[in-house]
């Protein structure tokens, strides 16, 4: 039993890591983005492509990789995402044009972001706990914010104290050592070990419930109601973030505060989402998902609301963007807690692909969102309105969410 527990755990440290790599890909990329702007000169919109390319691109290959990582090994997978990375920031350090740097992007770091990233995670976590699943997968997320704080001011230095091709390459050397020995110490499943779930001694009636259930394709869960209601729910969360976060600094200068206070919104938004996921981690396994679900809808919509109140004062803008980092952190391991409740065991790879597919079109369009609503009112207090309306939505339609995985006919 200690032996299943302590390999279950080592898959949850593994993900920790990996998911706060690939986090870095976007968190960094800013880093990134200035000795490329110097030494190539493209405008300033080109030059932010390389995140769009990433979003796009891994938007496209989440449901094929979703349904690889269904019937391959999860390891093998994993391993080849890593080494993609690796190589991607590595070829980074030898492109003579930025159209180069799209398809390095395109081409080794957004499949990377796939291969090593939620959806991956979600798989294997899954798979080795039940009981302890809020717990773990909580904890693997945590990962995320984790990486957005140190791997930035890493690279950082490197860039100021080498050459950026250099620092690049001596970047990917030192990026080798971390994800690739991470996604060796995966193992796809415990009974590759001759083991149960959470390191039981027999496998749970629920863990048996969900390893049994129907083997659907995608277009049966394209045709599943609780496939849209997840993913239009839980892109209201993605969208709103996405929407809060571009747009946080310039709501807070538009009522006179400082920039570099508005700046420390961004950082108080993070915080409250990295201790959002551990505190999920502690009290997932304890609560009824339902209700954990409808407490970070309301929560998220407590948040959005005290925004529409942001003109008064700085600690109203502080209160919305902790509300929302908290509530809207929380729901982030929250959905993948519920896909594998939902879907079952054999098609939670390809379930969240097409999920995350989903998700990620509809946020694309929200920061521009966010920008024409201020163009055409003068403020963001309509959006920040509506998206707290949807939350409450979002909230009241939990309770009709199917919480169990269907099951095969039977003969």
């Amino acid at each position: 039993m200690q032996t299943g527990f302590m390999i279950g755990w080592r898959q949850v440290a593994s993900c920790f890591v990996l998911l706060g790599s690939i986090a870095m890909i976007t968190s960094a990329y800013g880093v990134v983005a200035v000795p490329l702007g110097e030494e190539f000169n493209p405008s300033r919109m080109v030059l932010m492509l390389g995140v769009t390319v990433v979003s796009v691109t891994s938007a496209l290959l989440a449901p094929p990789i979703g349904g690889l990582l269904d019937r391959f090994s999860i390891r093998r997978l994993m391993l080849i995402g890593a080494f993609m990375m690796v190589a991607g920031y590595a070829t980074l350090s030898l492109v003579t044009s930025f159209i180069q740097v799209l398809l390095v992007f395109g081409l080794l770091i957004a499949p990377a972001n796939v291969l090593m990233g939620t959806v991956a995670a979600t798989v294997l976590l899954s798979r080795w706990f039940v009981k302890r699943r809020g717990r773990a997968i909580g904890i693997a997320i945590a990962g995320v914010s984790m990486g957005g704080i140190l791997f930035p001011p890493f690279l950082q230095l490197l860039l100021d104290s080498f050459a950026w091709r250099e620092a690049f390459r001596l970047f990917a050397l030192i990026l080798a050592c971390i994800v690739i020995p991470a996604a060796a110490l995966v193992v796809n499943a415990p009974a590759d070990k001759g083991l149960h779930p959470d390191g039981d001694d027999n496998e749970s009636e629920l863990a048996r419930s969900e390893v049994n259930t129907s083997l659907v394709s995608s277009a049966e869960i394209l045709k599943d109601p609780a496939f849209w209601m997840i993913s239009f729910l839980f892109a209201v969360v993605l969208a709103g973030m996405i929407g809060i976060v571009t747009n946080l600094p310039s709501l807070a200068i538009g009522h006179g505060v400082s920039a570099t206070n508005a700046a420390l919104l961004i950082s108080i938004f993070s915080g409250a989402g990295f201790a959002a996921k551990l505190g999920f981690a502690a009290i997932a396994d304890l609560f009824r998902l339902r209700t954990l679900t409808m407490l970070g809808f309301a929560g998220y919509a407590v948040g959005l609301a005290c925004l529409t109140q942001s003109h008064l004062g700085y600690w109203m803008i502080a209160l919305g963007a902790g509300l929302i980092g908290m509530f809207g952190g929380m729901m982030v391991p929250m959905k993948s807690l519920l896909v594998p409740r939902v879907f079952g065991q054999r098609v939670v790879g390809r379930a969240m692909g097409m999920m995350s597919t989903v998700t990620l079109v509809i946020s694309i369009a929200t920061p521009p969102a966010f920008g024409l609503a201020y163009d055409l009112t003068g403020s963001y207090v309509s959006v920040m309105a509506i998206f707290a309306a949807m939350a409450v939505v979002a909230m009241l339609a939990v309770p009709y969410i199917r919480m169990d995985a269907k099951v095969p006919a039977a003969a």
